[in-house]
């Protein structure tokens, strides 16, 4: 692998340091920090030189993302980019887009940095292989002063730009097979979102809110004809036609109609969309509800597809917290990029490792 990520580095030391960075984080106790990556892999030069490649060098953080991508897409194929957000707690106010930020896996507000990834699914593994750390209002404001920020990520964006940025302004561009987008994310606006998909070709099953209003297309079923229902209220009305699908659970869907902006209908037509609910508890409420613009896909399919993200947010808790996710100390934009990257890295060997010593053989040749 590392033959494969550091060939756009010229200089023969940057890629000794990668592979010493890419060491450290596979073999150092505790966090991930820079000073314990060093100490683990006895570094020349030591904590400061590994500082200076992270937080310093100017090596882009693209092209070694690109060549993971490719190689993990070569030896584990994905069924899906999923996306979703990282929430990373931190103690003071300093670290580069640090904002009181709700973290829904603590169930409380914090300060933290929140980040939007992307992950490759095959069913076999996941593993993320871009980034994009989100800028608040105020991101170029004083506190955010020396932490090397470019200009171009100083853009105006809502969170849900944010998120669907990370697969449409980078990762669709590196020539990977697309995949169907499963946007694991808790959307505000999902119209906007379908709709930016859409117009780059690929499929998307996002997330929703139960309070996403929604038109039942199907004259058969109940709410059609009331104009736009809660999506919950819709999947309440549909319990009686639930199937359990393995590996997914009971599911319904619903054929529905897509919204544009705030629930408005497109203009001259109506777009098509499945309402798909999933339900852990037969007698509760749906444990996530989704929304897509597959209709010809089989819900079996959709299903297994939805729990692909349920897949990603298991390995983002184990493995990200192994291979240092979270870790990342200072204020410098360009060395969290970097950390992140290499970290997406690690978090490869480490899925590798895992998968053969479950099936006894290797995913690759």
């Amino acid at each position: 692998m590392a033959e494969a990520l550091f060939r756009s580095l010229r200089r023969s030391d940057q890629r000794s340091k990668g592979e010493q960075y890419l060491h450290g984080l596979l073999a150092a106790n505790g966090r991930k920090t820079i000073q314990n990556i060093a100490g683990a892999v006895d570094a020349p030069g030591g904590q400061q030189s590994l500082h200076h490649f992270i937080c310093s060098s100017t090596w882009h953080w693209n092209p070694l993302r690109e060549a993971l991508a490719h190689y993990v897409e070569g030896i584990a194929p994905a069924r899906a980019w999923v996306v979703r957000q990282l929430i990373i707690p931190k103690r003071g106010e300093h670290s580069v887009g640090v904002r009181r930020q709700f973290d829904p896996e603590l169930g409380e507000t914090v300060n933290a940095q929140r980040a939007f990834g992307v992950w490759l699914a095959s069913g076999a593994m996941t593993v993320p292989v871009h980034w994009r750390l989100f800028l608040p209002d105020g991101a170029d404001g004083a506190d955010e002063q020396g932490a090397g920020i470019p200009a171009s990520a100083l853009r105006e964006e809502t969170a849900d730009e944010s998120a669907t940025g990370t697969v449409l302004d980078d990762l669709r561009k590196w020539k990977l097979p697309r995949r169907p987008v499963v946007l694991d994310v808790p959307t505000t606006r999902v119209g906007p979102a379908v709709r930016r998909f859409a117009e780059a070709g690929l499929p998307v099953l996002a997330r929703v809110c139960g309070a996403t209003r929604l038109v039942v297309a199907e004259p058969a079923l109940p709410g059609h004809g009331l104009g736009p229902v809660p999506a919950l209220r819709i999947l309440q009305g549909v319990r009686g036609l639930r199937r359990r699908i393995a590996g997914a659970g009971l599911v319904a869907a619903v054929p529905v109609t897509l919204p544009v902006g705030h629930g408005r209908l497109p203009a001259g037509g109506q777009r098509p969309g499945l309402l798909l609910g999933e339900w852990r508890d037969p007698e509760g409420a749906p444990e996530r509800i989704w929304l897509t613009d597959m209709v010809r896909t089989p819900v079996g399919e959709l299903a297994r597809l939805a729990r692909l993200a349920h897949d990603t947010a298991a390995d983002c808790e184990e493995v990200g917290a192994r291979v240092g996710l979270r870790d990342f100390k200072g204020r410098s934009f360009p060395g969290w990029h970097r950390h992140m990257t290499l970290s997406s890295a690690a978090y490869a060997v480490s899925s590798l490792t895992s998968a053969y010593a479950l099936t006894g053989e290797a995913l690759y040749a």
